[in-house]
C-alpha cells in the first residue's frame, strides 16, 4: 500500500545530485529535493510516492554541521547531524598534510563534533616526520588509529572505535588518500562504488565518490563517505574559533587572555611552550581566516 500524500520522518543517507535516499518508517525512499537543501544526515520530512519518487517538504533542524567556505567566503553546508570526522590521510600517495589535518580538526571543535585521525597506507614507509607530526596532536588528546592494505588488526581497532560510539562520523581528507577504500574494508557487503588509483603524473589523487553516503559498519558505528576536499576552509569560524580548538593552543599562560599568539604579541608564551611545527601550523591557519573575514567585510 503506498503512503502517497501521508507526512513521514526520516533521515538523508545518500545525495545524488538533485535527489536523495531518505531511511524513513517503510525502508529507503528515493525523493526529489523539490527545492529543499538537504545534506547527508538530515533529519527530514518527505512525503513518499512509491515508483514515482517522493518529494522533501522540510528540513529539520541540525544538531551539528560540518560546513566549508568557498571561493568567495560563503558557507556551504557538507555533511548534518554528525557524531565526529575521521580524518583521514596517508602516509604518501598523495602524501601526509598536516596544514589540512588541523583545519578538520578546528572545524570539527567549532562544531561540537568528536574527532580522531586515520593514517592510511601505513603499508608504505612512514617518514619521521609524519610520525613526528602526529605525536603532536595525539599529545594534544586527538586518537590517532592507523590502517594499512592487509593490516587486519588495524582495521579491527577501527571498527571498535567506531562500534563504541555510535552515531555517523564522516570520513574526510585530501582525495586519493583512501577514504573509498576504507569503507569498502569497513562494510565489505555493501557496494561502495569505484576506488579510483593515485595520479602518477599530477602527485593527487582522483575523486572518485560522487554522492556522499551512510554506510553501517559491522560490529556498530556509522561512517559517511564524500568527495575529496582538495581546498578546505573552515566556514564562519573566526580567529578566535582558532585559538579555541587548534590542538595545543588553548589556556596557555599568555600575559592576556585574549592572546592569538602572533609573532611578537606581547606577553604571548606560545614560541616557548608549544612545539615550533605546531605554532607554524597555527599562524598560517589563522592568517587564512583573518584573510577570509577581511574579504567577506563590504
Amino acid at each position: 500500500m503506498g503512503r502517497k500524500g501521508i507526512s513521514l520522518e526520516g533521515r538523508v543517507l545518500e545525495t545524488r545530485g538533485r535527489r536523495v535516499v531518505v531511511e524513513g518508517p517503510a525502508g529507503p525512499s528515493v525523493c526529489f529535493l523539490s527545492g529543499q537543501r538537504a545534506v547527508v544526515g538530515d533529519r527530514v520530512r518527505f512525503e513518499d510516492a512509491p515508483g514515482t519518487g517522493g518529494k522533501l517538504l522540510e528540513v529539520l533542524a541540525r544538531t551539528t554541521t560540518l560546513s566549508r567556505s568557498d571561493a568567495q567566503g560563503r558557507e556551504q553546508v557538507l555533511a548534518a547531524n554528525l557524531r565526529g570526522l575521521l580524518i583521514v590521510s596517508s602516509v604518501s600517495e598523495p602524501p601526509f598534510r598536516a596544514g589540512l589535518v588541523d583545519r578538520y580538526l578546528v572545524a570539527a571543535g567549532v562544531a561540537g563534533l568528536e574527532t580522531a585521525i586515520v593514517l592510511n597506507k601505513t603499508d608504505l614507509p612512514i617518514g619521521d616526520d609524519v610520525e613526528a607530526e602526529l605525536s603532536l596532536r595525539e599529545a594534544g588528546g586527538v586518537p590517532v588509529l592507523r590502517v594499512g592494505r592487509g593490516d587486519e588488526a588495524g582495521l579491527a581497532a577501527l571498527q571498535a572505535f567506531l562500534g563504541e560510539r555510535p552515531g555517523a562520523w564522516a570520513l574526510v581528507g585530501h582525495s586519493g588518500v583512501g577514504k573509498t577504500s576504507l569503507v569498502a574494508r569497513l562494510c565489505p557487503e555493501i557496494d561502495v562504488g569505484p576506488v579510483a588509483a593515485v595520479s602518477d603524473y599530477w602527485g593527487t589523487g582522483r575523486h572518485t565518490t560522487t554522492a556522499s553516503r551512510i554506510f553501517g559498519v559491522e560490529g556498530g558505528g556509522e561512517v559517511v563517505d564524500s568527495p575529496g576536499i582538495r581546498s578546505f576552509a573552515p566556514a564562519g569560524l573566526a580567529p578566535d574559533d582558532v585559538r579555541q580548538f587548534f590542538p595545543g593552543m588553548f589556556a596557555l599562560g599568555c600575559k592576556f587572555r585574549d592572546c592569538r599568539h602572533r609573532p611578537g604579541e606581547e606577553g604571548c608564551v606560545a614560541d616557548a611552550e608549544v612545539p615550533a611545527d605546531l605554532v607554524a601550523s597555527y599562524r598560517r591557519l589563522l592568517a587564512e581566516i583573518q584573510e577570509i573575514d577581511r574579504r567577506s567585510r563590504p
